[in-house]
């Protein structure tokens, strides 16, 4: 974590939902879970 200056900036999480974006949203979930997979294999 650096600080310039002494300032401390927020930590800024930004939650986007749009309606009924379910099919891109879990897309990440089943290709981490694939990466996770082969790297166990």
């Amino acid at each position: 974590m650096a600080e310039t200056e002494g300032e401390k900036q927020p930590i800024i999480i930004k939650k986007i939902k749009k309606g009924g974006g379910g099919h891109h949203g879990g897309a990440w979930k089943v290709a981490y879970a694939d990466f996770v997979t082969a790297m166990m294999a």
